[in-house]
Parts: C-alpha cells; sequence; structure tokens
C-alpha cells in the first residue's frame, strides 16, 4: 500500500490532534492534581507552579 500527500497529511493530522487532546484532558488535569498535594504539603515550587498556571488561565471553569 503506498501513502499519498494526502493521506500522509490526515496521519500527521490526526496524531497531532490525538496529542494535544491527550494533554489538555488527561495530563493537565493529572499535573495540577499533583502539584496540588505536593504544595498542600508546603512545597515552594509546586506552590509557584500552580501560581503561575492559574494565572495562564483566561477564563475560569
Amino acid at each position: 500500500m503506498e501513502l499519498g500527500l494526502w493521506s500522509s497529511v490526515a496521519i500527521v493530522l490526526g496524531f497531532s490532534i490525538l496529542v494535544i487532546a491527550l494533554d489538555e484532558y488527561v495530563a493537565k488535569p493529572w499535573r495540577h492534581k499533583k502539584w496540588e498535594q505536593r504544595a498542600q504539603s508546603g512545597d515552594k515550587e509546586a506552590q509557584e507552579l500552580l501560581k503561575v498556571a492559574r494565572s495562564a488561565k483566561v477564563y475560569h471553569e
């Protein structure tokens, strides 16, 4: 089977959307929960990371 230009573009585009969606809906919430747990235990670096992450949001959910 030979891949044409459009099928290659579709594969790359689909993979990119999948990676972005996984980061947005799986990795980001997990990362924020981990930072919150570390911040509650007194970790200064985690508190700073949470502060930066919260200030980067344009809207609140």
